[in-house]
């Protein structure tokens, strides 16, 4: 459908609920894909090796969670304003955090705890930078992830934890309150990957090739589990996958042939291949999945990403 070259790609996620535009950390700094693909907009700033970022174009706005500090940029990279805090423990435990942009436009943030007993979510002044409120969560991240609902949740994924895999969801309540609900998943050994358009149902995988759980929101009941295809060979699920239409999307690793297969699994259960397949055993730099909303992905690897659909015969 589409495709970008560009250099030395780290992260790519969805700009909001919306997945109108997508937020790729390259090069050197952050930019804004609309839906082909095109560059919309750029912030030239440094960025810390860990951590997730939030971009808001229609404001001219960045969001980076910096190692000791969440700070707001404009276009520029001038800086707007900084809200510090203990700085993150690479190789430690607690490693990187995240910042978003909810469907109001506050800003957010998950910082360390200053005695690292977890972490706290923060939800910050816009204008100031200041605290409007805050909750304690027990996360001990190498990475979290936003997963941006079109209902205003927005789910936090612990997909590289040190001491488990969890999720949370946050959602701002309505004005002039500066709370925020929050909304535990209650597992520690499964990574938040996708919600549908609906928002109804989530997305899960599981380590070590394990099956994919489709699960109810804000419910959390599990509606669907999808074990890898039996085999002779030794195959399992990659952490990553998504929805598209009544599919789900994922690659299927066989450990035994060094591969990467693109499958698609549909509603009552059969496994297509989308004949793509990735070799291990070469130059392959790994591509992550990547919901893209409207049933589509994108496939991204450190120079370049492609959106793709399914195609219906």
């Amino acid at each position: 459908m589409a495709e970008a070259r560009l250099d030395r790609i780290r992260s790519v996620i969805e700009t909001d609920g919306t997945r109108s535009a997508f937020t790729v950390e390259a090069g050197d700094g952050l930019l804004v894909l609309d839906p082909d693909l095109t560059v919309q907009d750029e912030w030239r700033t440094s960025l810390p090796r860990r951590g997730t970022h939030a971009a808001d174009p229609a404001r001219g706005i960045a969001l980076i969670s910096d190692s000791d500090q969440v700070r707001l940029i404009d276009r520029r990279g001038r800086l707007l304003w900084s809200h510090e805090h203990v700085p993150w423990k690479p190789g430690r435990g607690f490693e990187a955090g995240c910042a978003w942009f909810d469907h109001g436009g506050d800003a957010y943030a998950v910082v360390p705890e200053p005695s690292f007993e977890g972490c706290h979510i923060v939800r910050l002044d816009i204008g100031s930078g200041q605290v409007k409120a805050r909750s304690l969560i027990e996360a001990v991240p190498a990475g979290i992830t936003p997963v941006h609902h079109r209902d205003g949740w927005v789910g936090l994924s612990e997909g590289e934890g040190q001491d488990g895999l969890r999720a949370w969801w946050v959602r701002s309540r309505p004005e002039p309150s500066p709370e925020f609900d929050l909304l535990d998943g209650g597992w520690d050994d499964e990574i938040l990957v996708d919600v549908d358009p609906t928002g109804t149902r989530i997305l899960n995988a599981t380590p070590d090739g394990g099956p994919l759980q489709v699960r109810s929101f804000p419910g959390l009941d599990v509606l669907r589990i999808i074990e890898p295809p039996e085999g002779d060979e030794d195959r399992g699920w990659d952490w990553s996958a998504c929805f598209a239409d009544d599919f789900i999307i994922s690659k299927l690793t066989n450990y035994d042939r060094d591969t990467e297969d693109l499958l698609a699994v549909a509603p009552d259960g059969t496994i297509h291949s989308l004949g793509i397949t990735y070799r291990l055993d070469t130059d392959y730099d790994g591509e992550d999945l990547t919901p893209a909303g409207d049933g589509t992905w994108l496939m991204t690897s450190k120079t370049g990403i492609r959106r793709y659909c399914l195609t219906r015969r």
